[in-house]
């Protein structure tokens, strides 16, 4: 009986070590099967982070292009009549040259008011020169004088005009200088 026992005991032992052995191979595998999804999760989460952050790039790429084709437009529409109204400067010229004549002044006063009001919807505008302070972007001196303050704009001798806050002509200036 004690053999009988020592078999049946022995025959235990081995089905419980191969147990254990199959557990652990099934532990194994299982181990090695979850490196493996873990791996392709890390890889499929940087693939994902990757086209995440190419999208807002190309995202952002394309705000930036839509407002600098926006300010493009709106400079285009602002400035459309640029050209024209340039052309039109010295035909202004002449009417103030000839309004100076006190029998043209009242004749011409409401035809040049009336077509600076024209134009000032447009966007253009004079340049304030006489008693201002020179500015090269906004005068051209033609002459320097030792009357007036040093520095100050004495005479204009033609007027200058933005068109939408842009320097369309300088205004042709004498400058007083001690």
């Amino acid at each position: 009986m004690p053999s009988e026992r020592k078999n049946k005991h022995n025959y235990n032992n081995t089905i419980t070590n191969e147990m254990e052995k199959s557990r652990i191979r099934t532990m194994t595998q299982y181990y090695r099967e979850s490196k493996i999804l873990e791996n392709e999760n890390r890889d499929l989460r940087k693939e994902i982070n990757d086209i995440k952050e190419s999208y807002i790039r190309q995202r952002a790429e394309m705000e930036n292009y839509l407002k600098a084709k926006e300010r493009e437009l709106n400079y285009a529409i602002k400035s459309s009549n640029r050209d024209m109204i340039k052309n039109l400067l010295p035909f202004i010229d002449s009417l103030d040259s000839a309004s100076l004549s006190p029998e043209q002044k009242a004749f011409l006063s409401p035809l040049i008011d009336q077509i600076r009001k024209i134009l000032s919807s447009y966007g253009l505008n004079a340049i304030e020169a006489k008693g201002q302070k020179f500015d090269p972007y906004l005068h051209e001196a033609l002459a320097v004088t030792d009357k007036g303050e040093n520095g100050i704009v004495y005479e204009e001798i033609q007027k200058g005009y933005k068109l939408n806050e842009e320097v369309l002509r300088t205004s042709k200036v004498i400058v007083g200088k001690r």
